[in-house]
């Protein structure tokens, strides 16, 4: 009777096991592109180690993966607004020095090439090519009001990244300082080559109005 009782205790055990094992998978989600810093830290907790640069954020972490002493090391890389654009792992076994899969460098943006992806949109860290700028610029001018201007400026800024010589092109329409300032932070978080910001920078005649530029473009990294 004891030996019935002690097997049934077993399969038992086995049984919630694996009930629990199933429920963990279920419940376990995988890092998507697109998802936000609080979901990724909601699946995979807080990074061990953080770092940035002008495109983005880069999160690391470290997690042992079974008994044998296997170790998974995840690169996640977030674009300027917080959101994942890339993922990546490698497994490192113990006494290993070498992994399985090569971690890659954090996604750079080419220079300004007026390039877009095959299928025509706009790729992480690319500005607008000619044709579309063309039509967001015209669709900018022909507004009839600085109010209207300023809607169309924040809508395509959700989705586009633009050259600094684009921005100066779009702050141009406009002919007062103040309403350039304004046009000028709405598209600062998606400027893509910086190191032309010499151009923003000659759109103003004063000192004071030039470290209104360097705050906007220091504040919107």
């Amino acid at each position: 009777m004891k030996r019935n009782e002690l097997m049934a205790l077993i399969a038992t055990t086995i049984l919630m096991f694996a009930v629990c094992m199933s429920a963990s998978a279920k419940g376990k989600r995988n890092v998507e592109r697109g998802m936000t810093k609080q979901e990724v830290i909601a699946i995979l907790g807080e990074p061990k180690l953080t770092s940035f640069n002008i495109y983005g954020d880069k999160w690391e972490y470290a997690k042992n993966t079974n008994l044998f002493g296997d170790s998974k090391y995840i690169t996640v890389f977030f674009d300027r607004n917080g959101k994942v654009v890339q993922y990546d792992t490698r497994i490192i076994e113990p006494n290993s020095q070498t992994s399985n899969v090569q971690q890659s460098q954090h996604p750079t943006p080419p220079i300004y090439d007026g390039r877009c992806d095959p299928d025509g949109r706009m790729d992480y860290g690319y500005c607008l090519d000619d044709a579309s700028f063309s039509k967001l610029y015209n669709k900018v001018k022909k507004a009839s009001f600085d109010d209207n201007k300023f809607d169309l400026i924040e809508v395509a800024s959700l989705g586009c990244y633009y050259s600094c010589a684009q921005v100066v092109r779009i702050m141009k329409i406009f002919s007062f300082d103040d309403s350039k300032m304004k046009v000028l932070s709405m598209m600062a978080p998606r400027i893509v080559d910086l190191q032309n910001a010499t151009d923003i920078y000659q759109q103003f005649n004063f000192e004071s109005e030039k470290q209104k530029v360097r705050e906007i473009l220091r504040s919107s990294r």
